[in-house]
């Protein structure tokens, strides 16, 4: 059933993949199951809402991650730090494969540099995994 969650996760990257000319990239990188580095695409799907997947290479167990979902907003802290919700599924690709669901929060414009952006949560693959990363779009 693992595996099946895994493969289903890659092929939604390839399926999506196609259509990355109208997705912002951002380099992301921090503390996934070991310290990972990756490229994220996302694109807007109206003001408040936006389709974001990619892949990320990891120094633990499993070495490659892949993740596909949402990302939806929630409010403005101080009026000037949008914050939103992301959801989805994450799959970790290795000698222990497995999948399953994510959830973060992110807050955009960190410092204010408008394209920086900082992302918390955990993700439910195997065994629940904090997740603590920062990212960077272009």
């Amino acid at each position: 059933m693992k595996k099946i969650i895994v493969l289903a996760a890659i092929a939604s990257v390839v399926l999506l993949s196609s259509e990355c000319l109208a997705f912002k990239p951002a380099v992301i990188g921090g503390i996934r199951d070991g310290v990972a580095l990756g490229l994220m695409m996302e694109s807007d799907i109206n003001a408040k809402t936006a389709l974001r997947f990619g892949a990320e290479i990891s120094t633990a167990r499993n070495p490659g991650i892949i993740f596909v979902g949402g990302k939806f907003y929630l409010t403005q802290i101080n009026s000037r730090y949008p914050m939103f919700l992301s959801g989805g599924l994450v799959g970790y690709v290795g000698n222990n494969s497995s999948a399953g669901p994510y959830v973060s929060v992110i807050f955009e414009r960190l410092f204010d540099i408008k394209p920086w952006f900082l992302e918390f949560g955990v993700d439910v693959a195997g065994s629940g995994k904090l997740q603590f990363q920062t990212g960077y779009s272009f």
